[in-house]
């Protein structure tokens, strides 16, 4: 869907949602001075190393989120977008309305929901994609390449670890290689 013909802003919801694990209503809030972008933010008297997001989840609950240098391009490119809309420019929330509706508002949830549709629409899938599946996916994603759930748990901000375990899915090629490590000792066909 990154591939797909879309603004810069409407990409860089893409990678909140699908780099960043954020939910969709903590995308649309994100301010700017939330995304702390360098290697060090302790000026900022944030003592977290590295670029990395601080996300507003469910229940006021704060986190923070490594930023995935993809994740940092497309922002750098967006803020150039927007940079000659003066009422985006003067927002700080991340994601604003560049046409159409109040220019420099934050973008709803329901604006999210609809460019997610758009974009998956130009990008030729044919089956309904919601922002919500991005967070499943990169729990996926994180478990396939080896990442601990705690880590995932993390990321994505549940409070629970049995709802971090909803998220994996295990695809069929995890189960074969999964049967295909257990060892035959002494075994021939």
């Amino acid at each position: 869907m990154l591939a797909a013909p879309g603004s810069l802003r409407d990409k860089l919801l893409i990678c909140l949602l699908g780099l960043g694990g954020t939910r969709v209503e903590e995308a649309v809030t994100l301010r700017r001075g939330q995304m702390h972008l360098m290697e060090s933010s302790r000026e900022l008297g944030c003592p977290v190393p590295g670029p990395h997001l601080h996300v507003r989840g469910k229940g006021d609950r704060l986190r923070w989120v490594p930023a995935n240098p993809y994740l940092l391009a497309v922002y750098g490119a967006h803020m150039v977008e927007r940079s000659g809309i003066a009422a985006a420019d003067r927002s700080d929330f991340v994601l604003v309305n560049l046409w159409g509706g109040e220019i420099g508002a934050a973008m709803t949830t329901g604006r999210a929901r609809r460019v997610v549709a758009r974009l998956a629409r130009r990008a030729h899938i044919a089956r309904h994609v919601t922002p919500h599946q991005f967070r499943h996916g990169l729990a996926t994603q994180l478990v396939e390449r080896g990442r601990p759930l705690d880590e995932v748990q993390r990321i994505l901000g549940h409070a629970q670890y049995e709802t971090t375990r909803r998220y994996v899915t295990t695809t069929p090629a995890r189960l074969r290689e999964a049967i295909e490590s257990v060892p035959l000792p002494g075994a021939v066909p």
